[in-house]
């Protein structure tokens, strides 16, 4: 009997130690290495461990807790396998994307897996996707093999289910009581303003949980119905004094333009140049208004800083890490720079060089209350850069195009591309401007860097000298949206702040010239002040408030959440903004007629480009764009003459869709991955030269 007694206790020894090495080292030893991937050094992170030890073992707790989850199924080894690769993945995940970005890995990460996609030839080479799908194949093979051999439970006792109920517990409660008790833990949720610096500082399994849990806009202690009008009643107290906006046509067209990557690279401590390579710009900023503009973002997260800069609102107000676009703008519309302007009488374009759902632009768009849309797909003479960036100079005569299209005053969006990272490309023979001084193994990205913005300082003047020939007062407003993901730090800056780009803006009316840095939530209000618009509850609010006053940046949070997460108090209730009907091109793709000839049919319309598809009853054709105004079709069409002719207003009057119109043509135009961006109104048969033969 006592022999029974020590081989159990000895049983139990062994699986009590089994039990505490799985779920009480494997988390520390999951924590260091996902800690080592995050910092790309083993040393940094087991020194992490030493330099910080509660934040160590309350990240180490948030996977324990996770691995804990185990306990309650029968496989308890596969599901502890599962939930440790899944750790291992993110940790592996957020090393490879510190090599192409500056910000780490966060949740948000999952929402942009098509932008990601539709990116990544710009960052990936074959062997790189290869080497990722066999990675992808050897574990997805390891865990079914895994679910097939590993041990399973036959049964769960009730002792066994309390005990693990008890131990997931005290993992809870010791997360809370280090949440509640350590300041260390809760200096997160009021120093997020530099993402990089948060992961490094308080580890990556937090923030990255921070990141699941923490979305939207928290709602502010003392909000209510009395607190809004509070803040709108100062707006409207001090807003008597100023003259009202009126709709006339002597307001003048606003252009602003959201330069990719782009920043004055003289802010550069050791970087020297053979040339000047921003001539345009820097004569532009010691001529007219200009600053430092605080953005939101580096190295990457363009549309965060575009949201500030056509919202007035502060990203940081949103959850960690979240980008607007991709969740609370994707369902609700916003007041924004062109909501505000549509009040009298403007009308709001945007021309960007790159996929109309880039981060679900075509959709957010509408939102924002912008009339068209021009992207990519909608323009000719496209050409791109070594890194398959369609090049800037396109956007000169698409911006011109939206300011001819309308007879009144417009307001312009400009989203540039062409300097968009990665830089580490092969670069063909000598560049104009040579590059020294760059860090060891950074001189080639360095010099493919400045040459680009050079080419976009160049496109900027091009511009200038179009707009300078036009018979209308114009204000033209450029701005960098983030510093280039070329692994700068802030002692390299002279400014030393790797939030900070630059803004200028030029007028041909003579604007007195007044510098000043901002943010760029705070950009669009100045402008629109520079030119005697006071528009909008946002517009007004930066514009009347003190920037610097205690209480500036928690009204415009309460506003914010009011408008999207309250109960608009502010706006008496009402959603006054709907969504607009945005246009695909500032101009529609039209059918104008279709005949025969030796090729097959020949196609009239207008607006044609290498991204328009002609469909006829239903059936998208083959062919090809000869020019703007011509296509190819070198398809059979089939003439279905049962079922003859229906008008347009038939169709119109009994719901029938254009699709289904018997023996109509059809110009649609598809992105590269065949979504459709627009339709053009059906041409019928009928009302074609194909008719009369």
């Amino acid at each position: 009997m006592a022999y029974k007694g020590d081989v159990l206790m000895h049983y139990n020894l062994k699986k009590a130690f089994t039990y505490i090495f799985r779920y009480l080292m494997m988390p520390v030893l999951l924590e260091i290495i996902i800690e080592s991937l995050s910092r790309k050094s083993l040393i940094s992170g087991i020194g992490y461990m030493f330099s910080s030890p509660v934040l160590f073992s309350f990240n180490a707790l948030i996977i324990m807790l996770t691995l804990s989850v185990a306990l309650f199924f029968k496989r308890e080894i596969f599901v502890f396998i599962t939930v440790a690769v899944v750790w291992l993945c993110f940790g592996v995940a957020n090393f490879v994307i510190l090599h192409f970005r500056v910000t780490p890995f966060s949740a948000v990460d999952f929402t942009m897996i098509n932008t990601a996609i539709s990116v990544s030839g710009h960052y990936l080479t074959v062997l790189n996707v290869l080497m990722m799908v066999v990675a992808a194949g050897v574990v997805g093979f390891a865990m079914v093999s895994l679910y097939r051999r590993a041990p399973k439970h036959h049964k769960r006792n009730h002792k066994h289910i309390v005990v693990s109920a008890m131990a997931v517990a005290s993992i809870s409660l010791a997360l809370v009581f280090m949440k509640s008790s350590s300041g260390s833990v809760q200096a997160l949720a009021t120093n997020y303003t530099n993402i990089s610096e948060a992961y490094e500082n308080y580890g990556f399994v937090y923030c990255f949980t921070n990141s699941i849990i923490d979305t939207g806009i928290s709602e502010p202690d003392d909000y209510s119905e009395k607190s809004v009008k509070k803040i709108v009643n100062k707006l409207d107290d001090s807003s008597k004094n100023q003259s009202k906006s009126k709709n006339s046509d002597d307001k003048p067209n606003i252009i602003m333009i959201q330069l990719e990557s782009f920043f004055d690279v003289d802010y550069m401590k050791n970087l020297k140049f053979s040339k000047d390579p921003l001539p345009v710009f820097h004569k532009l900023c010691k001529n007219y208004s200009s600053g430092l503009l605080k953005v939101p973002t580096v190295g990457a997260g363009t549309v965060n800083t575009e949201f500030e800069v056509l919202t007035g609102m502060r990203q940081r107000d949103f959850g960690v890490c979240e980008y607007p676009y991709k969740t609370v703008l994707k369902s609700t519309t916003s007041e924004s720079v062109c909501n505000d302007l549509a009040s009298i009488g403007y009308k709001s374009h945007c021309v960007h060089n790159n996929n109309a759902t880039f981060y679900g632009r075509n959709t957010v768009f509408k939102n924002l209350g912008f009339d068209t849309f021009t992207s990519m797909e909608y323009m000719n003479g496209l050409k791109e850069n070594l890194n398959g960036w369609v090049n800037d100079d396109v956007m000169v005569p698409q911006i011109i195009k939206t300011l001819d299209s309308t007879q009144g005053s417009d307001f312009t969006f400009g989203i540039t591309v062409q300097s968009h990272g990665k830089y580490d490309v092969d670069i063909e023979g000598e560049q104009p401007i040579k590059v020294t001084g760059a860090k060891e193994g950074m001189e080639n990205q360095y010099t493919y860097y400045v040459n680009q913005i050079a080419q976009v300082d160049n496109m900027i003047g091009n511009l200038i000298n179009r707009l300078r020939k036009r018979n209308e007062k114009t204000i033209l407003v450029l701005y960098g949206d983030h510093l280039p993901s070329l692994d700068i730090s802030a002692d390299e800056l002279k400014n030393s702040d790797l939030y900070q780009t630059q803004y200028v803006i030029w007028d041909n009316f003579g604007l007195k010239k007044s510098d000043k840095d901002m943010a760029a939530y705070q950009l669009y209000s100045y402008v629109l002040g520079k030119a005697g618009i006071h528009e909008g509850l946002i517009t007004r609010y930066h514009q009347q408030m003190d920037w610097n006053s205690n209480s500036y940046l928690s009204d415009l949070k309460t506003l914010e959440y009011d408008w999207f997460y309250g109960e608009k108090y502010a706006y008496n209730g009402q959603n006054e903004f709907v969504q607009s009907n945005l246009q695909m091109g500032t101009y529609p793709v039209t059918l104008e007629d279709v005949r025969k000839n030796k090729k097959g049919y020949i196609v009239k319309g207008k607006g044609f480009t290498d991204y328009t598809k002609i469909y006829f009853n239903g059936k998208s054709l083959e062919g090809y764009k000869i020019d703007a105004a011509h296509y190819q079709i070198t398809d059979e069409i089939d003439y279905d003459a049962d079922e003859g002719y229906m008008s347009l207003q038939y169709a119109k009057e009994n719901g029938i869709v254009d699709e289904d119109i018997p023996n109509a043509f059809i110009a649609k135009v598809e992105d590269k991955d065949n979504v459709c961006l627009s339709a053009g109104k059906p041409l019928l048969w009928n009302f074609t030269t194909l008719y009369l033969d």
